[in-house]
């Protein structure tokens, strides 16, 4: 069974393995292991760049959804090259394109829920205008 049939995202395994990073420099590798029921070996070998088998994949996930905490919100710089690796094989129009479309679906997103876009969609917005601007005019 994989990991999105037991209802985790799947995140591709470099941005999980920043994200468990992160997580665990805040603790000892010991104790971030026992909260993973992972060996601290294997933890640190998959920090290390190790691809993780599809059970501690699992684990990782869960470990990251269930520490729901966020400490600051997103920048616009992770976001960027968030959207460039996801996009790799994409022109540079087309990640651009896809990029605005995505700030525009979040942007939505808060409105349709009466809420102000906050300011790294905002952020967002105004990088992949500008972006867009001038990916028409080299064009033209």
């Amino acid at each position: 069974m994989s990991a999105s049939s037991r209802g985790v995202p799947t995140l591709p395994v470099p941005l999980l393995r920043d994200a468990v990073g992160r997580e665990t420099a805040r603790l000892s590798l010991r104790r971030a292991a026992a909260e993973l029921s992972i060996s601290p070996n294997g933890l640190r070998n998959f920090l290390n760049g190790s691809e993780p088998r599809s059970a501690t994949r699992v684990k990782l996930e869960r470990w990251l959804a269930g520490r729901q905490h966020v400490t600051r919100p997103p920048n616009v710089g992770q976001l960027v090259r968030l959207l460039n690796e996801l996009a790799g094989d994409l022109s540079t129009q087309q990640t651009a394109a896809l990029a605005g479309d995505i700030a525009g679906l979040l942007a939505a997103a808060y409105e349709a829920r009466r809420l102000s876009p906050p300011r790294w969609v905002q952020e967002l917005l105004r990088h992949y205008r500008v972006r867009r601007g001038k990916v028409a005019s080299e064009v033209a």
